[in-house]
């Protein structure tokens, strides 16, 4: 892939940001000014205040943190599981240049592989 190309991407891509932001403003302040829809809109807040307060006091039960925390926990183990797993694939990926592994039940799965740009890639001269 040429740089021109990935620069020509590049620019169709905030283009289509742009006008994606323009529409989306637009039909932000179409629903902003329906006096119905505002009303509606006044009843359904009353109603979630209620629900956030019953639900606050349901999830504050000791029972409930306790779980809440072990939520935590297994959420996060998961993350990092997710993530060394991502590294080893990609090692995977690169070693045998393949994008097909065969798991210890005999399964077939594809290796996804992306690419995307990270923050601070220009070089600071």
């Amino acid at each position: 892939m040429s740089n021109a190309s990935i620069e020509k991407r590049l620019e169709l891509l905030e283009n289509a940001e742009m006008e994606y932001k323009t529409h989306k403003e637009m039909l932000n302040d179409a629903l902003a000014n329906d006096s119905e829809l505002i009303q509606l809109e006044d009843k359904m807040k009353d109603g979630k205040r209620r629900y956030q307060a019953q639900k606050e006091a349901v999830m504050n039960e000791p029972e409930n943190r306790k779980i809440q925390e072990k939520m935590k926990d297994v959420a996060q183990e998961i993350k990092d599981t997710k993530k060394l797993l991502a590294d080893e694939l990609l090692g995977y990926f690169m070693q045998n240049n393949s994008l097909e592994y065969i798991d210890g039940k005999g399964n077939k799965r594809r290796i996804s592989v992306s690419a995307k740009f990270a923050k601070g890639g220009r070089d600071e001269e």
